[in-house]
């Protein structure tokens, strides 16, 4: 300036809540929490009381009939194999033979597991 003042610049010292890449994150977390959290809920419904009865029994490993609310594509029984061998479908039902107790209790997570049951042996 022409009298000698130079001007100090002032920065406002942002508190993390008022970034927004923070919110940006903290609302991603809570999405991602709320859609895990609705599989761990709702999971065990979908668990027959036929298998949960057999699943107390302690096998290590049981059959299983997986209804979902659409016929399965290469994307689920991808996942379907990876937790058992699957053994045939039926609309939207999948059997799955040798599926491990802790692989049923996650696959019921899914939300487009409507109902796993215990699979009949012919």
């Amino acid at each position: 300036m022409a009298d000698g003042q130079q001007i100090q610049p002032t920065f406002r010292k942002r508190r993390w809540r008022d970034r927004r890449d923070v919110r940006f994150l903290l609302v991603v977390v809570a999405c991602f929490a709320i859609f895990t959290g609705y599989g761990y809920v709702t999971g065990p419904s979908r668990i027959s009381d036929r298998l949960q009865t057999a699943l107390d029994a302690g096998p290590k490993r049981v059959n299983i009939v997986v209804t979902a609310k659409f016929p399965p594509e290469e994307f689920h029984m991808g996942i379907y194999q990876d937790v058992g061998a699957m053994r045939g479908s039926d609309g939207s039902s999948s059997t799955l033979f040798r599926v491990k107790p802790r692989d049923v209790q996650a696959l019921a997570r899914h939300y487009w597991i409507v109902k796993i049951d215990l699979a009949t042996t012919k």
